[in-house]
């Protein structure tokens, strides 16, 4: 009874951590684009960066909790499967080491993770991906019925995030002679392979995904051979900023104790894994980190004292509001990486706390608030899921066309400002006022279109107009689909 309630107490903590940081509104990016892939229902989908499994279970959990917003509802799922992930820390790492104070240490240092715990304050996809690959981990046993458990969350981690391979691995390959197991995880991976029948145009860009080109472009466009060492260097610090110094510590006195399951396989997945984040694209690493994190709880269960483990957990949340101030007083709050409109850098990548972040949700509304009537709007990708999110829950503004990826593809051609000048043309040409969501150099080519095509941007609203010497003309007849 006991060891029940354990777990029990950590999923609370755990509940309440990150159901309190959990975000209100509309965030940038992948949490956006995510939540209008389950209000789709778009899966089954084979494209590695579709997350089908995310879609079902967030698609079920809509239905729910009718009474609660979708965007809102999409956060809270984060929350919830982060809670259950920390409490199936501790029930993996009891399992393994029959330890209670190893497994305290375990949740408590999953639960401050700074992965962990800014990933269950918004919408994304990697708390329930450890969420379902933890509970694959804690059925795996001996019997048909568990094997066959234990395969279920093991496909469906799988289909959530193909990177939760990285927890499961290790116990799949131990249960591999069990036939229940592989017949429940093929079942479990269904929105996965069904997209070989049927996958459907992606309801943000309208392309239709999940064929060879689809991860030949990921390939190239994630993974970079030369970026070795400078990943190496991002993986290390990322990982000092997760487990911190007495996390670290815990880990260090985290050998097995005698009699237990071996931890070789899991740290050779771990360093594996490890290795393909060093050439992976520095933007996302900050949440991928997190199954090497837990992986590494799981390999070398980490142990505490109760004070060690108070103090842990003291320092990581202090850390998290401390860095992003003394960073942004330092004037380093921009991270070296690109600023969005209301956002701090500092803040939104370094503090795990949303709840009080309405920047994105401000954002979207002032810009389709601002666009003339029947204007076309071009965005790149992290504010075009936003903006798409907002027009298409808060029903705002129908006669703005919005191509919330349009930008990324004129830099995806072979000349990047001749591609977007044209699609510019193409909307002031059929009498539409044409928008640019940001003017940020390195995706918007400002200062080309200005000397190679005579465009120009005034403000409008967060937005910019896109203006020439010519009068600009009020709408004359609706612009064809992107």
């Amino acid at each position: 009874m006991r060891d029940a309630l354990r777990p029990t107490l950590w999923f609370v903590a755990g509940l309440g951590t990150y159901g309190v940081s959990a975000a209100h509104g509309p965030m940038w990016a992948d949490s956006s684009k995510l939540t209008i892939y389950a209000l789709a229902r778009y899966y089954p989908t084979l494209n590695p960066g579709d997350h089908p499994a995310w879609s079902l279970l967030a698609d079920g959990w809509f239905h729910l909790v009718p009474w609660l917003s979708a965007v809102r509802a999409a956060h809270l799922l984060s929350a919830l499967a982060g809670a259950a992930a920390v409490a199936l820390m501790w029930i993996v790492t009891f399992k393994h080491t029959q330890s209670a104070a190893r497994a305290h240490t375990a949740a408590a240092v999953l639960l401050v993770a700074h992965a962990m715990w800014w990933s269950s304050s918004l919408a994304e996809s990697y708390a329930p991906a450890l969420a379902l690959a933890l509970a694959s981990l804690v059925f795996e046993g001996k019997t048909t019925s568990t094997s066959a458990a234990s395969g279920l969350f093991g496909g469906l981690a799988l289909a959530t995030h193909p990177f939760s391979i990285v927890i499961t691995l290790p116990s799949l390959f131990r249960q591999r002679r069990k036939l229940s197991l592989w017949a429940a995880f093929a079942t479990a991976l269904a929105p996965v392979w069904l997209g070989v029948l049927h996958t459907g145009p992606d309801p943000l860009t309208g392309h239709v995904s999940g064929r060879a080109a689809s991860w030949i472009w990921h390939i190239q466009e994630f993974l970079d051979p030369g970026r070795a060492i400078q990943g190496l260097g991002i993986v290390v610090a990322l990982l000092a900023l997760n487990l911190g110094p007495l996390g670290l510590w815990s880990l260090a006195r985290g050998k097995r104790p005698s009699g237990a399951s071996p931890s070789r396989p899991g740290l050779v997945v771990a360093a594996a894994y490890a290795g393909l984040l060093c050439l992976y694209s520095p933007f996302r690493l900050h949440l991928m980190i997190l199954f090497l994190v837990a992986a590494l709880l799981i390999a070398l269960p980490p142990r505490l004292s109760r004070t060690g483990r108070v103090g842990h957990v003291c320092f990581q949340a202090a850390a998290y509001v401390l860095l992003p101030l003394i960073l942004t007083a330092a004037g380093l709050g921009s991270l070296g990486v690109r600023r969005l409109p209301g956002r701090r850098n500092a803040w939104y990548f370094l503090c795990p706390i949303k709840a009080g972040d309405h920047g994105p949700g401000r954002y979207a509304t002032a810009l389709l608030a601002a666009a003339p009537h029947g204007a076309v709007i071009l965005a790149d990708f992290n504010p075009g899921a936003v903006l798409a999110l907002v027009q298409r829950t808060r029903r705002l503004r129908p006669d703005v066309h919005l191509v919330p990826t349009a930008v990324d593809d004129a830099d995806g051609a072979p000349d990047p400002v001749k591609a977007l000048a044209t699609r510019i043309d193409a909307a002031r040409d059929a009498g539409h006022a044409v928008i640019l969501a940001d003017r940020w150099e390195a995706y918007y080519h400002t200062a080309g279109l200005a000397s190679r095509f005579g465009l120009s941007l005034v403000p409008c609203g967060p937005g910019w107009r896109v203006v020439t010497s010519r009068r600009d003309v009020a709408p004359r007849r609706p612009l064809p689909p992107a």
